[in-house]
């Protein structure tokens, strides 16, 4: 269950630690776009701290899959010295099975460091964190937006924000404004689907901006990402929704001293509780010689895998997969749940050191089956799945985890479709002629070039 929590888990972690805090500036003029913005600016640097509250929402789906990652967070800094606090709870919604955990977190410049220590499960973590992303320097993040101005437009009606009237401004900001109120370690959950921050930084997010009318202070700023992030997320077969970031500015210059606990100042620096997520682009072995069976097929379109010594073909059922060695995760999925008609359900097989596949249990018939009795239509597997040790899976032409792409290309002939990023690895793609549900995917890590991830599908 931990292991298939990682990626998702990792975008909640990442936004706890990149909690970005904003402040604003002011003065008395006529309200428009151009001198609200500026006088906010202006103001930044007098702010000594901030309370606010920070919310993020992640809807991703894929066929009948969906995964939903909230955060909800109060926060509170100061400027001298520079400390940030944080607390609330992350929740995450995978495949109808649903789970919750509270965090707290500090970040506090030590020395010419920062460091932040986080609290998750009653375990405190320590790692050095990139500088001022993580503390949120006041001022330094809305001052970019006076450039903006012209993209912005001021509404005919004051907006009321924790309880006072606030002026709306609503716009666009480019991506590199989104891009600094967050830490690279939540750009990389999603760049499986192609949003580097690079490739942030040169898309156009809508946004709302609300200003306190008597201070000329933020009040509230809101990103909308659902628009901005699902094309570049289409491609990948993950369609978003109900995506933004929030964040609340409740009270300015009411902070006293931020004082780190001395459990987190005594937690072992380099114990992020994002390591495992993290991907130094070196982490895959080569793969070891596995013996091959005879049953393997040599192409992929002949949708066979072999699981420790039997090989299953696409489409099998649960008990031939169980019969492979592997057992179903009834506790996390339960063979008497329903599956609508024209849909399938992810399913988990498990071997006894704790290694795991990813199954789509697929009904193509007119009316509810429950899992059991649905068919086996997709296989999928990744090094994660397989860090324990212990279990083969091997995809037809002897294609593993750890094997070099050269050896992908060459076994499985010229991709239907690519995705090549020097940063984040390559994904290739086939696709069967008679349809587009019967296909293969075949990712490699950047660095290495072995692959580290590996699904094949047959619904027809």
């Amino acid at each position: 269950m931990k292991k298939r929590t990682n990626k998702l888990a990792a975008m909640g972690m990442a936004a706890v630690m990149a909690a970005a805090l904003l402040a604003g500036c002011g003065g008395k003029t006529k309200a428009t776009p151009e001198n609200l913005l500026r006088d906010m600016t202006e103001k930044a640097g007098k702010v000594e701290s901030a309370v606010m509250n920070l919310k993020l929402n992640i809807t991703l789906s894929s066929g009948t899959e969906e995964l939903a990652t909230e955060l909800n967070m109060d926060l509170e800094t100061t400027a001298d010295p520079e400390v940030s606090h944080g607390k609330g709870e992350a929740s995450f919604d995978i495949a109808g099975s649903s789970m919750s955990t509270e965090m707290e977190t500090y970040t506090v410049k030590e020395d010419d460091r920062y460091m932040t220590y986080t609290l998750l499960n009653g375990e405190w973590a320590k790692e050095e964190t990139s500088g001022m992303e993580a503390l949120g320097d006041i001022g330094g993040m809305t001052g970019g937006m006076r450039d903006y101005a012209d993209k912005f437009e001021l509404g005919t009606e004051l907006t009321e924000i924790n309880g006072e009237d606030c002026f709306e401004l609503t716009g666009e900001l480019d991506g590199d404004i989104f891009s600094q109120m967050i830490q690279s370690d939540m750009m990389d959950s999603f760049s499986g689907y192609g949003l580097d921050e690079e490739t942030v930084s040169d898309m156009v997010f809508p946004c709302t901006i609300d200003i306190y009318k008597e201070t000329i202070l933020p009040a509230r700023i809101l990103f909308d990402l659902t628009d901005t992030f699902a094309p570049a997320m289409e491609d990948a077969g993950v369609t978003a929704s109900d995506c933004y970031m929030e964040i609340t500015f409740m009270e300015y210059d009411s902070v006293d001293e931020i004082v780190v606990p001395d459990e987190a100042l005594e937690a072992e620096e380099g114990s992020g509780l994002l390591d495992d997520f993290s991907d130094d682009g070196d982490s895959v072995k080569p793969a070891e010689p596995a013996e091959q069976s005879a049953d393997l097929g040599s192409d992929w379109e002949s949708y066979t895998v072999q699981i420790n010594d039997t090989v299953v073909t696409l489409p099998c059922t649960l008990a031939d997969l169980e019969a492979a060695g592997v057992t179903l995760d009834r506790e996390y999925t339960p063979e008497d749940y329903v599956v609508n008609a024209g849909e399938y359900e992810l399913a988990w097989f498990m071997d006894a050191n704790g290694n795991e596949i990813m199954v789509d249990m697929v009904n193509n018939t007119d009316g509810p089956l429950e899992l059991k009795d649905c068919f086996v239509g997709g296989i999928s597997v990744d090094s994660y799945d397989l860090e324990d040790s212990g279990l083969t899976v091997i995809f037809p032409g002897g294609i593993q985890i750890g094997t070099a792409q050269e050896d992908v290309l060459a076994a499985y002939g010229e991709p239907d479709n690519t995705f090549e990023d020097e940063e984040y690895g390559n994904s290739y793609y086939w696709y069967a002629e008679d349809s587009f549900e019967n296909s293969c995917t075949i990712e490699t890590e950047a660095g290495t070039g072995l692959v580290d991830s590996m699904s094949i599908e047959r619904y027809e």
